[in-house]
C-alpha cells in the first residue's frame, strides 16, 4: 500500500486503485476510473487476503499480497468494459457503462489501459509462473467470449458447455487470484495447485450463483437489467435447468421461440415454477462442495481458512434464500397465466 506520513489515513483500496490508474491524458484516465470509484464487491481481492493467510498462517500478508489483489481487480474491471461494449449493456454496477459515458473508443481504450496496469503488477511480483497465468488467463477470456457467441440462440447448451464458457470467462481471474496467494505466501506446489483448483470452483459457483441472482432480484438491486443475458440470447443455469424439465421445458421452448426483447412476469414464473430451480440449486451446492475439498484436506488450520469456508457456506444460504419476485403472490399469479 501507498506509504503515508505518521498519523495521515491510509487510502482505501478503491483509492489505491483508482492511483494506479492515474494518466496523462485526462479523457482515458476519467473513462478508466469510472467503474473503479464506483463501490463494488471486491471478491477477488479478498481472495488474494484470505487464501494469502490460509496459506500460511505464522506469516504476514505483504505488499506484494496487495498488489496482487489490485491487479486481479484492474484485471477484473478491464474486462467488464470489454463485456458491455460487446454486449451492449448501458449498466454497470448501477451506474453507466464506461462506452455509454465516454464512447466506445474511449471504453475500449480505457479496458485496454486497465489490463495493461494489470499486467504491469503482475510482472512487479518478480514470479514466472504468475506472468504465465496471467496470459492464459487473457487468452481464455477472448476464448470465452467467443465460446459464448457459439451459444447465442442455442436452446440445447447443456450445463456441461455452461460451465465450459464460465470457466474460461470467470474462473480464469478467481485461479490467478488464489493461486497467485498462495506463491507469495512461500506455499509448496501441491499448495499452490490446490490453491488454484479452489479459484477455479469459486469462480464456477459465484457464476452460477450470479446467474440466479439475475432471474430473483431487481434491476436496482443487480446495478443492471434484470434477465438481460437471455434477452441477447444467452442461456445461463436457471434456464439450462428449466429447459431440462420434463413439464415446463417444452413450455419455456416455446416461450424462447424466438428469444424476447424483454423478460416479461410469465416468462420468470416458468423459470421458477419447475424441479428446474431446485436442480440449479442442487448444482450450485455440488460446485460449492468441490470448492470446499480444495480447502479441507489441503490447507492448515488456520482462521483465513474457516473465513473461506464460511464464505462458502454464506453462498449457499444465499441462493437457498432466493426467491424469484418480491411479492410470491405475483409470482403465483403469473403461473396461472402460462
Amino acid at each position: 500500500m501507498t506509504t503515508t506520513l505518521a498519523g495521515a489515513r491510509r487510502p482505501t483500496f478503491r483509492e489505491s486503485l483508482v492511483k494506479r490508474v492515474e494518466a496523462a491524458n485526462d479523457r482515458l484516465f476519467r473513462a478508466a476510473s469510472h467503474l473503479l470509484e464506483v463501490d463494488g464487491k471486491a471478491i477477488r481481492p479478498g481472495c488474494v487476503r484470505l487464501v494469502g493467510r490460509a496459506a500460511n498462517p505464522d506469516a504476514e500478508l505483504t505488499e506484494a499480497h496487495e498488489r496482487l489483489a489490485e491487479a486481479v481487480e484492474l484485471l477484473h474491471v478491464g474486462s467488464l468494459i470489454h463485456d458491455d461494449i460487446l454486449d451492449e449493456a448501458e449498466l454497470r454496477r448501477g451506474v453507466p457503462s464506461v462506452h455509454i459515458t465516454y464512447g466506445s473508443k474511449a471504453a475500449v481504450l480505457a479496458g485496454d489501459y486497465l489490463l495493461s496496469r494489470s499486467c504491469g503488477l503482475i510482472a512487479s511480483l518478480g514470479h514466472h509462473e504468475l506472468n504465465r497465468r496471467m496470459a492464459e488467463v487473457l487468452a481464455g477470456l477472448c476464448e470465452g467470449e467467443y465460446l459464448q457467441d457459439e451459444q447465442l440462440w442455442d436452446l440445447d447448451v447443456t450445463l456441461e458447455a455452461y460451465l465450459e464458457r464460465m470457466a474460461l470467462k470467470t474462473s480464469g481471474p478467481f485461479e490467478l487470484a488464489c493461486e497467485g496467494a498462495v506463491i507469495l505466501s512461500g506455499g509448496p506446489r501441491e499448495l499452490v495447485e490446490h490453491g488454484r483448483r479452489f479459484g477455479f470452483h469459486l469462480g464456477r459457483l459465484f457464476q452460477m450463483l450470479d446467474d440466479l441472482l439475475d432471474w430473483s432480484s431487481t434491476a436496482q438491486v443487480l446495478g443492471k437489467p434484470v434477465g438481460q443475458d437471455l434477452v441477447a440470447g444467452s442461456l445461463t443455469l436457471p434456464a439450462i435447468a428449466a429447459l431440462q424439465d420434463p413439464v415446463v421445458g417444452p413450455q419455456l421452448r416455446t416461450q424462447l421461440t424466438p428469444f424476447p426483447k424483454e423478460v416479461r412476469p410469465e416468462l420468470k414464473a416458468l423459470l421458477f415454477r419447475s424441479n428446474g430451480f431446485r436442480k440449479a440449486l442442487q448444482w450450485v451446492q455440488e460446485e460449492a462442495d468441490r470448492a470446499r475439498e480444495c480447502l479441507v484436506d489441503t490447507f492448515p488450520p488456520s482462521e483465513g481458512k474457516e473465513e473461506l469456508l464460511g464464505y462458502l457456506e454464506r453462498l449457499i444460504d444465499q441462493a437457498s434464500q432466493l426467491v424469484p419476485f418480491d411479492d410470491r403472490t405475483e409470482l403465483e399469479r403469473a403461473a396461472h397465466a402460462v
